[in-house]
């Protein structure tokens, strides 16, 4: 999937969230990226992640192509988190869109950046939160 492609998506977000959409960076490879800029990260498939920008800010690095096995493999994650919670109702079949994927990433790669959200179970809920806040659920 081409992430360029949802460059609007990811500049709503961003903004939503009192950042700024020039803060946006598309990489061809996350991890080759924060080697280059001597940021830790070992994840050679990573979709997303937010790193701090030289003086205050941050800044969101965007994978350019995300593989669908890369995105199965994330959403697969959600969902055995998902089933831990709740058998009976699978939060990851919300995610029935490349849209709505990407935004559920982007948010909860947000969601840890924030102070009260220490773990993946509750950047879950903060992120599920907000996509419904946002509308994402509307039918």
């Amino acid at each position: 999937m081409n992430t360029r492609e949802h460059y609007e998506l990811f500049r709503y977000l961003m903004e939503r969230h009192c950042l700024f959409a020039e803060d946006i960076a598309f990489v061809e490879n996350i991890a080759d990226w924060c080697r280059e800029n001597g940021i830790p990260e070992t994840d050679g498939e990573r979709p997303l992640k937010i790193v701090s920008k030289e003086g205050s800010g941050c800044r969101i690095l965007i994978k350019e192509n995300i593989s669908e096995k890369t995105m199965n493999e994330r959403i697969d994650a959600l969902r055995v988190r998902s089933q831990l919670k709740n058998v009976a109702f699978d939060r990851a079949d919300l995610l029935d869109s490349d849209r709505k994927k990407l935004a559920y990433l982007f948010l909860s790669e947000f969601a840890l950046s924030l102070p009260d959200i220490q773990d993946d179970f509750l950047a879950d809920n903060w992120s599920f939160d907000e996509m419904e806040i946002l509308g994402f659920f509307k039918k």
